[in-house]
């Protein structure tokens, strides 16, 4: 697999740099890696297609260990820690990943994480425990044996609040991992919101905007329909319903040859984090 991996990624790079000299840059991230077995199959068949994808993954999650045996051998992957807060699914729960330490403003009565952001905020959490659980979690994130290379945030509790974002970036740091908003120019309106029929035509349309020279992040949601995820109901307010159809038509879209014909027709090249922060490194 890795060898493979690695001619593939070599001919979608070598195809950008034919297109042009300063191409536009895109960067593929799936979230929520390791929140279900029916994500985990989607991701590990987006991987199988060898574009360079950055995975994040959600540590706290009962799945995160099959995540990591599916995809450690897949060097197309950039592997990041999604800081997770929230836990937003009826009847599927997780909690704080803190053995110790007392953080039990982070959590209901019964300790699990809130479901919204709004409730997270209600109940007056300690920012002292919110970093010992993000360390918590990151710690988890350097020892499961996949190489771990950015932080980011699941939905938009850690990015809400200054004091809270601002920890995010200190533990980034550090840890020497990258700052998931340091590296892409532009983030793309992506196609999470997208009614599913309508969105694989939606993602090519956005990969025609893309200017030359520039970074841009796609943020996406992908998994496998089934019994699993058809029962997962979000409790956020703009949760979106049917989220299982949703899921899989972004996973169908990825991995499509049309995806992958758009690419190389726009001359865009994919990338990851590592790589384009390493690039960034060397340009000083």
């Amino acid at each position: 697999m890795k060898k493979i991996t690695r001619r593939l990624c070599l001919a979608f790079f070598m195809l950008g740099l034919l297109h042009a000299e300063d191409p536009a840059i895109l960067l593929v991230r799936c979230d929520d890696i390791g929140m279900c077995h029916a994500v985990n199959v989607a991701a590990k068949d987006l991987a199988d297609t060898g574009i360079p994808l950055n995975y994040s993954v959600m540590f706290v999650c009962p799945w995160y260990q099959e995540a990591v045996e599916m995809l450690g051998d897949y060097d197309n992957v950039c592997f990041g820690v999604h800081l997770t807060l929230n836990s937003e699914w009826k009847n599927y729960r997780w909690g704080p990943c803190s053995d110790h330490a007392d953080v039990s403003s982070l959590s209901d009565e019964n300790g699990y994480f809130y479901h919204t952001r709004q409730a997270s905020y209600a109940a007056d959490p300690d920012p002292a425990q919110f970093e010992t659980e993000l360390r918590a979690q990151i710690k988890r994130a350097l020892h499961c044996g996949l190489k771990i290379r950015y932080v980011d945030t699941h939905m938009s509790t850690l990015s809400g609040r200054e004091d809270l974002h601002q920890i995010v970036k200190d533990l980034a740091k550090e840890y020497g991992l990258i700052f998931h908003r340091d590296v892409p120019d532009e983030t793309l309106r992506g196609i999470y919101s997208t009614k599913p029929e309508q969105k694989r035509k939606e993602l090519l349309n956005q990969l025609k905007t893309l200017e030359s020279g520039r970074r841009y992040l796609l943020v996406s949601h992908i998994g496998m329909r089934g019994a699993e995820m058809d029962a997962l109901q979000d409790m956020n307010p703009g949760g979106l319903n049917e989220m299982s159809r949703h899921r899989e038509a972004e996973w169908n879209s990825l991995s499509s040859a049309a995806f992958r014909r758009e690419i190389e027709r726009q001359g865009i090249v994919l990338s990851t984090y590592a790589a384009e922060a390493d690039e960034k490194v060397k340009g000083k």
